[in-house]
């Protein structure tokens, strides 16, 4: 039967009445005398696991502090009474490796500057210990006013008694009972026969509650590390057992006997239960397809541009590959690890998040070099051709910004995440990995990911309403568009415009900002894994990419080619992929009687 989570308060209130009582005969008789209290680090420190001082402390750092003349805890917890004065970075001196004790009902200091510690069940003088919040250093063979008799010398391992000194656990009241009279056979007695040991008290934190796993032999423990192996060949280490005098009655002879048993966490011996079978999300395997389709479609796209190696637009055409390159990338690499769900981990899982993070950050910075360099050629509607110099001068300042920037973000990111832990824990790490081959939650995502992404996205908003804007009333005002077939088509620019400045990536921050249901982005989430398709139907899907592949495949054939396509023609020799502005260039050289709109070029 599982022991209730109150018995180990009983216990501790009883041995209080007696600590208490002892403690209170140094306290002095008029008025409170001001107490010296170590704090082990400086403010704004803590103690790790190793008993070093780190960054990361809270101004409210003291352990509980219980008031014995008024017989009750001090609030608000964390802070100091007013008589108390605290000493910083001070380790008690009376031994030279002080022992680290943590627990926020384990570490209790007195208003006379006692410490008391459950786990030992002794109390110790202010020079022999130094606190911090649920933790204390403390010198163990300097004890004043020791209330525990079972000392080792130096000991090998530890092992719990379950309810404390001079205390034993009753079956059927379920619950610990306490023994003050020394006459009694359980008082002071021992759990073990091994005097190798070092006795602590407490039960083991369970999340469900406790559970006796059979009888205690000595056998059964390992003297050197504390660990316990049952007849069932089950392992405990130490935390995870206790060791106490349990009372039963006796149904023969009618009395009450005692054994010594062990006590372990209930969850530790359950059954587990068979795990559910798991439905794969139909959004992730629509959204892996459309990304696989978009890895298709950003390929073609990339084979289409560099059928037509451009002079003309050069530097338009580098920024579009590049963006189309990095995008491609981050996209192929997303759909692999969400069709391989749980089948990558480790190292593995780490390099697709870093790779993903600089790949997609690459591609929305280049995007973003695009939307500027779209919005200063039709700024003033006055499109001019650059010479080769300063397209070459202008390509360089875009490639430091576009590859120097998520080069630095993706570095910074990765430094951090191989920072050791403990060393500051005030550092937001990425986490890569943790919680599948991407960031470890949203204050991560926000911080290095869609944080700079968003404000990107909302330079490429202004810039593309700067844009829309020059085209539309720039271009209604004149006297050359005029015909509603026109305007039509500006619109279809427009249009194109969204696609090519990435304006529908903005639903993607909307969707992770807003949350609610799924459903409510699936369209917009679809949208953006299928951006591929959309890309090749604008730049890709072009008369001179299909004149430049009906040439090659004449020259296979040796078929002549005839021109048949609209509009000026460009050369494989000298024009590359065209960009989203050519045709609204051409349309303003092109004779209003002309019946045939230039403005734009379609499949």
């Amino acid at each position: 039967m599982a022991p209730p989570t109150c018995n180990l308060l009983h216990v501790r209130l009883a041995w209080f009445t007696v600590l208490i009582f002892a403690a209170s005969l140094a306290s002095p008789v008029n008025g409170i005398a001001t107490r010296t209290i170590n704090k082990c680090c400086r403010i704004g420190e803590h103690l790790d696991q190793a008993s070093s001082c780190i960054a990361g402390g809270s101004e409210k750092w003291v352990p509980q502090v219980y008031l014995i003349n008024r017989k009750t805890t001090f609030e608000p917890r964390g802070e100091a009474p007013k008589f108390f004065r605290i000493q910083e970075n001070t380790f008690p001196k009376t031994c030279q490796e002080p022992e680290l004790f943590t627990g926020s009902s384990n570490v209790i200091i007195f208003s006379n500057g006692s410490l008391y510690l459950f786990e030992k069940n002794s109390l110790f003088a202010p020079e022999d210990y130094c606190a911090e919040r649920d933790a204390a250093l403390v010198c163990s063979p300097h004890q004043k006013h020791r209330a525990d008799w079972l000392i080792a010398p130096r000991k090998l391992a530890k092992v719990h008694k379950c309810c404390g000194m001079n205390s034993a656990y009753n079956e059927e009241n379920v619950t610990c009972l306490f023994y003050s009279d020394p006459k009694h056979p359980l008082y002071r007695a021992r759990v073990t026969n091994s005097t190798n040991v070092e006795i602590i008290y407490g039960f083991p934190t369970c999340t469900v509650g406790h559970v006796i796993v059979g009888k205690y032999q000595d056998d059964l423990l390992n003297m050197e590390s504390g660990q316990l192996t049952l007849e069932s060949g089950k392992q405990l280490g130490p935390p995870d057992f206790c060791l106490e005098h349990t009372i039963e009655k006796d149904p023969v002879i009618d009395t009450d006997v005692t054994h010594v048993k062990i006590f372990a966490c209930s969850e530790q011996f359950a059954v587990p239960a068979p795990a559910p079978e798991t439905k794969q999300d139909i959004r992730f395997v629509l959204y892996s397809i459309g990304l696989m389709i978009s890895v298709i479609f950003l390929s073609a796209t990339l084979a289409a541009g560099f059928l037509m190696p451009s002079n003309h637009h050069v530097l338009h055409w580098r920024c579009q590959t590049y963006y189309v390159a990095c995008l491609l990338v981050g996209d192929l690499l997303l759909a692999i690890s969400q069709i391989s769900g749980d089948k990558i981990s480790g190292g593995t899982c780490i390099t697709f998040a870093i790779l993903m993070h600089f790949f997609f950050l690459a591609a929305f910075f280049w995007l973003n070099t695009m939307c500027f360099n779209i919005w200063w050629t039709f700024r003033d509607f006055r499109p001019t051709s650059l010479e080769k110099g300063q397209e070459m001068f202008r390509l360089r300042i875009y490639r430091v910004y576009a590859w120097g920037v998520p080069l630095i973000i993706s570095g910074v990111a990765i430094v951090l995440d191989n920072i050791p832990s403990g060393t500051d824990d005030n550092l937001l790490r990425p986490r890569f990995g943790e919680a599948g081959c991407w960031f470890y939650g949203n204050m991560e995502i926000l911080a290095y990911f869609f944080g700079p992404v968003g404000i990107l996205l909302c330079i490429n908003l202004l810039l593309f309403a700067s844009t829309a804007r020059q085209l539309t009333c720039g271009l209604w005002k004149r006297e050359d568009v005029k015909s509603t077939t026109e305007r039509a088509a500006l619109g279809r620019v427009c249009l194109k415009l969204v696609v090519v400045m990435g304006v529908t990536w903005v639903a993607d921050i909307i969707s992770w900002m807003v949350g609610g249901p799924q459903s409510v982005w699936y369209v917009t989430d679809l949208i953006n894994a299928l951006q591929g398709v959309f890309i090749f139907i604008v730049v890709g899907c072009q008369p001179q990419v299909w004149s430049a592949v009906k040439r090659i495949w004449s020259s296979k054939t040796g078929r002549g080619v005839t021109n048949t396509t609209n509009g000026p023609q460009h050369s494989s020799s000298s024009h590359g992929l065209p960009s989203i502005g050519d045709s609204v260039t051409n349309n303003t050289l092109t004779n209003t009687t002309s019946t045939k709109v230039a403005m734009e070029t379609v499949c």
